[in-house]
């Protein structure tokens, strides 16, 4: 990274359900489940996986302990999303105290994309978004995503209400790059 790198961090709202445009898709053997016990080390693993393909940031230093708070945090939720059995992707939504709803991260592993199941597994994080009383639903996202990541939240109905530039996420190494190849 150079001193003038600059990332655009894209601040996207959805005010109503009706605004929702969900795109679901048939693929054999995929399925989304809650996990109702949190198991912090599924959090660190898919962010670890996933994250680091698009420089995620605010959570590489964090210890055992950050990670079991966050994933025990009252009204947190994590889905993974799995084909067969294998976990493939998750993604994290919380309520806060004034019924919105945060994606806070949302992903697939990268062999996994390229089929239609990021689209699927947005619209299920909004539909879960919505069941568990939202009144609105947001997400952050930025120039370090995914090329189609920015389209596929347009796409389900979310708005960009606010964009900013800021520096550039340093790229990180994943603790499981001794599996990338």
């Amino acid at each position: 990274m150079n001193d003038t790198e600059l990332k655009t961090t894209y601040h996207l709202v959805m005010d109503s359900e009706s605004d929702f445009k969900p795109k679901f898709i048939k693929y054999s053997d995929f399925n989304i489940l809650k996990l109702t016990i949190p198991i912090p080390e599924f959090n660190w693993f898919m962010y670890q996986h996933i994250g680091s393909n698009y420089r995620w940031g605010g959570r590489q230093k964090w210890r055992e302990e950050e990670w079991r708070k966050h994933a025990n945090r009252k009204n947190m939720e994590t889905w993974g999303a799995y084909i067969t059995g294998s976990p493939i992707g998750y993604y994290e939504i919380e309520l806060t105290t004034d019924s919105t709803s945060r994606i806070h991260c949302i992903g697939l592993i990268e062999r996994f994309i390229g089929k239609g199941l990021g689209s699927h597994l947005l619209s299920h994080a909004i539909s879960q978004s919505w069941k568990i009383g939202a009144k609105k639903v947001i997400l952050n996202t930025c120039s370090h995503d995914h090329p189609h990541a920015l389209s596929n939240y347009l796409n389900r109905g979310f708005s960009i209400k606010d964009q900013s530039k800021s520096p550039a996420n340093p790229k990180w190494k994943s603790n499981l790059s001794y599996f990338s190849s």
